[in-house]
């Protein structure tokens, strides 16, 4: 940096090692330069960590990614080096993501910026915790019923509030595989409520659920059958 201000004050925005001398006269006179001094650069406050999506409870198969952010330090060319659970060759850019999470990616990750010589703080650790894929559980209520009457399903996953939509079939049973498939009941496609109410059962029948979130969606296994019954005839339609 060189400066011919008059003045014995000047700004400097970057950090570095400086000196001044003194000059005057035409042609110029100038003095011996001065010491050098040390500027140390002023980082932005230090990184934070973040997840898209934004829980830190994920299952196995979910896809993840892990950001880290610099408040103001946007438009610098920043590297990023990152302390993370299963990356044996951390990137340098500010995000990387997961795919297909499986248990060994849990853990604590942080990171700090680095821009030329200078290196942010590191960032607090934000701990991601990856669990085998879950099974909800579904209820039905009441269990026994008169026919015409209504019924509630209820569909319970583990974090039940980390952006799950719900979907809601009836079991359909094959008797010649002794086995069943399921058919999307009205409606039960992706629902943000965790019920259901079917009105008017007329027969006995089993039902199932599922849950799903993020994007691409991660959907659960389906839950075990639940039967309700009535004095009607069985539904195998």
């Amino acid at each position: 940096m060189r400066g011919n201000e008059a003045n014995r004050v000047i700004s400097v925005s970057q950090g570095g090692l400086y000196h001044c001398r003194g000059g005057r006269g035409d042609p110029v006179y100038y003095t011996e330069d001065s010491s050098d001094v040390t500027v140390k650069e002023t980082l932005p406050s230090k990184p934070t960590v973040s997840l898209q999506p934004s829980w830190t409870q994920i299952y196995s198969g979910e896809t993840v990614t892990v950001r880290c952010e610099i408040q103001g330090g946007e438009g610098a060319q920043w590297t990023y080096e990152w302390r993370a659970a299963k990356l044996n060759t951390p990137p340098t850019s500010n995000e990387y993501r997961i795919i297909r999470a499986t248990e060994s990616d849990s853990g604590g990750y942080s990171c700090r910026g680095r821009r030329d010589y200078f290196f942010s703080e590191w960032s607090d650790i934000i701990t991601l915790t990856v669990s085998y894929k879950p099974r909800p559980v579904l209820t039905v209520s009441p269990s026994w019923l008169s026919p015409g009457a209504s019924v509630t399903l209820n569909c319970e996953v583990e974090h039940p509030s980390a952006g799950w939509s719900f979907y809601w079939y009836k079991a359909v049973p094959d008797l010649s595989e002794k086995s069943s498939s399921y058919e999307l009941l009205p409606d039960g496609s992706g629902t943000a409520q965790d019920s259901y109410i079917i009105h008017g059962q007329t027969h006995t029948a089993g039902y199932v659920c599922r849950a799903g979130r993020g994007d691409p969606e991660y959907h659960t296994d389906h839950s075990q059958p639940k039967f309700l019954w009535s004095a009607g005839q069985f539904d195998s339609l």
